[in-house]
């Protein structure tokens, strides 16, 4: 017989063996230490079980704390953040220290032109290569 192991399956099994138990008055003498043991046992599986289920529903409860604190939280930081950027201002590379982005001045890229029919990027059309280029194709 496949052995059950789920909670359920052995509070029902252990209930009907105690059940047969006792309607056996025929070994109920050679066997009532072990029933005693049984029935004190699966009581106390039944009050750890609901003690489990209890625990379950705090740790749900307390999750729902926790995220609701770090969700307050996070805006409190941007609070925060937000008044050091007015104090300091916003182009101070000591924001850095807050975790904020300084503003910057931006680097500009290089202008990079494409001409139809080929040619090199950058040069004009109708210049005449230089004699280090090599030969167009």
């Amino acid at each position: 017989m496949a052995s059950r192991n789920s909670y359920a399956d052995v509070v029902t099994d252990w209930g009907k063996l105690l059940e047969a138990a006792q309607r056996s008055p025929d070994v109920q003498p050679s066997i009532d230490s072990e029933r005693q043991t049984l029935a004190q046992l699966l009581t106390e599986v039944q009050d750890l079980k609901a003690r489990q289920d209890e625990l379950t529903a705090q740790r749900q409860d307390v999750t729902q704390q926790l995220t609701a604190s770090v969700k307050r939280g996070k805006d409190v930081a941007i609070q925060i953040r937000s008044v050091v950027k007015g104090k300091i201002g916003p182009r101070s590379e000591r924001l850095v220290h807050f975790k904020v982005a300084p503003l910057r001045k931006r680097q500009r890229r290089p202008v990079v032109v494409e001409t139809p029919g080929g040619e090199n990027p950058g040069t004009v059309a109708g210049a005449q290569a230089s004699p280090s280029d090599p030969p167009a194709a």
